[in-house]
Parts: structure tokens; C-alpha cells; sequence
């Protein structure tokens, strides 16, 4: 069985973020490429939302690479966003791997931190 590291992450429709192909050999990097990507993109969308500490967030994906997100994260105040869920598909043409877990626009309804107190 052939493994790629390079992957096309495309975003879920709700979220106005064109495809993008990149190389996670180094997870770390590519995370950064997925997010200088997309977030100029999030900013005005989240913003329009009135969420626009969100686009404060980071690219996030499960260890198989079978799920993905963004996620944005306020430590000191117990709060936590996943938001804009991405399709990664291997590039070299192995089988999909499937990852979208919620086309949801809505950030809020997941802004929540498990084991966190409420806000």
C-alpha cells in the first residue's frame, strides 16, 4: 500500500476558502501553509459573524489525517472553536480519505472547551 504525504485540502462549502495542495511530511509546516492560506480568507467571514477573534485560530488535523479543522482556542477564559472542517485527498491517487465531519457555517454552536467550566 502506497502512503503520499502530500494531500489537497479543500473546505467545507460554507466557508469561502479555495483548495490548496500541500506536503505534510512535516506536520507543523504544512498546518502553517493550510492556515496563511486560508485565514485571510476566515478573517472576513467571522468577522461578518461577529466572531473576529477566531481568525486567531490555527489548522488542525486528526494523526491519520482523516479530519481536520480549525480551532481556536482562549486558555484563560475556558473557550474553544473548531470551525470551516476540510476534505484532505491524497494527491498521488491512492483512495480518498474521507474528513469532513460538519459543513456547518456556524462556529458557535461547538464553542465550547470538553471538561471546561461554562462560560
Amino acid at each position: 500500500m502506497t502512503h503520499t504525504a502530500t494531500y489537497r485540502v479543500e473546505f467545507g462549502p460554507a466557508w469561502p476558502v479555495p483548495p490548496i495542495t500541500v506536503d505534510f511530511t512535516d506536520r507543523n509546516a504544512a498546518a502553517r501553509q493550510v492556515a496563511e492560506h486560508a485565514i485571510p480568507h476566515l478573517r472576513p467571514v467571522l468577522a461578518e459573524k461577529g466572531r473576529p477573534e477566531l481568525a486567531d485560530c490555527f489548522f488542525q488535523t486528526d494523526r491519520a489525517l482523516t479530519g481536520s479543522q480549525f480551532m481556536w482556542l482562549d486558555l484563560a477564559g475556558e473557550r474553544a472553536a473548531r470551525f470551516c472542517p476540510a476534505r484532505l485527498t491524497p494527491v498521488d491517487g491512492a483512495e480518498e480519505t474521507h474528513v469532513v465531519a460538519d459543513d456547518s457555517d456556524d462556529p458557535e454552536h461547538i464553542d465550547d472547551c470538553p471538561g471546561c467550566p461554562a462560560a
